[in-house]
């Protein structure tokens, strides 16, 4: 029966694999690896990190001496007319005369460069530190989502080899289910065996059929999601050349990698922290240091930089400045009561961080051993339930059984298979979390 939905699945599979380019991997290791330089969200997180690092540049310039050149060119239209008594050029002319007068000259040439520093300002100080610490949480957020990505993977991954399994076990299954039910057809047209035996056969059979399709669509959904998380198209071939022996290895007892989480919360707090001393460095005064050159000429006629123009007339002075906010309504005092209050709690988390993540390796590796303990003992149920089969098969074709025995030994055998799946998958999730914590992001 089986036989029919073999030509179906492979010509699904075969479509899956029709590729622009292929990709094959051995291990897990290569999966992750190939996410490394794929993954959408990874790249992401690259790019924050390196605007972080802009950022932190950026904030070095405000130390720096801040220069601008100016230059401007005024054509006075009309000249501002301005009254002035007349009695300050003729003392005898009689009081209230005026004369109109107008003053400066037609064109204005005139350029400059001024330059300033803060020889003083701790908050610029304390904007450099905290550029620095955002680039190392930059850093420490793409660690995160790499291992966020690499959890993603393993379960697409795992789900791959475990449908791989189960579809192994159901073929295994249907071909003796289909045996059993020919043998109770046969029996039934003799008159030994009742129809009900023999649809309890078939019964079987349709339902290992059924896990044996259902595991080789699984699969090939797993293998699609995994080309979503790598950046492939759908045409891309991807084949997994591992096995579940391959990869049920790992140590429990290795040791674990600072977690991308803990270190996030670090972070955090040294941030918090300093942006706490910037909101009190506010109450500090700022000084700059400013020096300032300028150069103009006036003429009556359009002849830019001539040589044989006017005179230019320079000026200059430097000053040594202090800008310190006396009042500003409580905003500052109010601001740095709330950045404190934020430090506190950054603080609080980073510990709680601390304190969690010790437990839940301890619970990881905890539940890995239980969980490979548990799945060694269901897969020797799982084969000793198979003997216990065969026995009962022996006994039923040397006539000492009754084909319900042999149909209950079967109906047994696919319990205890599905249990050994159930609890394999238990195993692949507590793996892939150890082999994640034992990576170095």
């Amino acid at each position: 029966m089986l036989k029919k939905f073999v030509p179906i699945i492979l010509i699904l599979i075969a479509s899956a694999r029709m590729a622009e380019g292929q990709v094959v991997f051995r291990s897990i290791e290569d999966a992750w690896k190939y996410a490394d330089a794929h993954n959408v969200s990874i790249h992401t997180a690259q790019y924050d990190l390196q605007k972080a690092n802009y950022s932190k540049k950026q904030s070095y310039s405000a130390l720096l001496p801040q220069a601008t050149a100016t230059g401007s060119y005024t054509d006075n239209l009309a000249l501002t007319t301005t009254f002035i008594p007349l009695s300050v050029f003729d003392p005898t002319a009689p009081v209230g005369a005026v004369r109109p007068v107008q003053f400066g000259q037609k064109y204005i040439y005139n350029g400059g460069v001024s330059a300033q520093m803060d020889i003083l300002n701790v908050q610029n100080w304390l904007g450099v530190r905290i550029a620095k610490q955002a680039e190392a949480m930059s850093k420490d957020s793409l660690a995160n989502m790499r291992k966020s990505v690499y959890q993603q993977i393993a379960t697409q991954y795992y789900s791959y080899l475990l449908m791989k399994e189960a579809a192994t076990l159901a073929g295994q299954s249907a071909a003796i289910s289909d045996s059993v039910y020919q043998s109770a057809a046969n029996k039934f047209k003799e008159g030994t065996v009742n129809e009900i035996s023999v649809n309890a056969a078939k019964l079987n059979t349709e339902r290992a059929e059924e896990t044996y399709i259902s595991a080789q669509y699984q699969m090939l959904t797993a293998a699609n999601n995994l080309k979503a998380l790598l950046n492939m198209s759908l045409s891309d071939s991807l084949e997994i050349a591992s096995s579940l022996e391959v990869e049920l290895v790992g140590e429990a007892d290795g040791t674990f990698t600072e977690d991308p989480n803990v270190r996030l919360a670090m972070r955090r707090t040294e941030i918090s922290l300093n942006q706490y001393r910037s909101t009190k460095a506010s109450f500090i005064p700022v000084v700059t240091v400013l020096y300032n050159y300028s150069t103009q000429q006036n003429d009556t006629k359009f002849e830019p930089f001539s040589a044989a123009g006017p005179a230019w007339y320079p000026a200059q002075y430097w000053s040594l400045r202090a800008t310190w906010p006396l009042f500003t309504g409580g905003s500052r005092y109010f601001q740095a009561k709330k950045s404190k209050i934020n430090y506190e709690e950054s603080k609080l988390l980073y510990e709680y961080a601390q304190k969690q993540t010790a437990i839940n390796d301890e619970n990881l590796r905890l539940g890995y051993k239980k969980a490979t303990a548990v799945m060694e003992k269901s897969k020797d149920v799982m084969n000793l339930s198979f003997e216990n089969y065969k026995h009962a098969s022996y006994r039923y074709d040397a006539g000492v059984a009754p084909i319900d025995d042999r149909l209950n030994a079967f109906n047994d055998y696919i319990t205890y298979q599905n249990q050994y799946l159930n609890n394999l998958s238990d195993l692949l999730v507590q793996l892939y979390q150890v082999k994640i914590r034992q990576q170095s992001f």
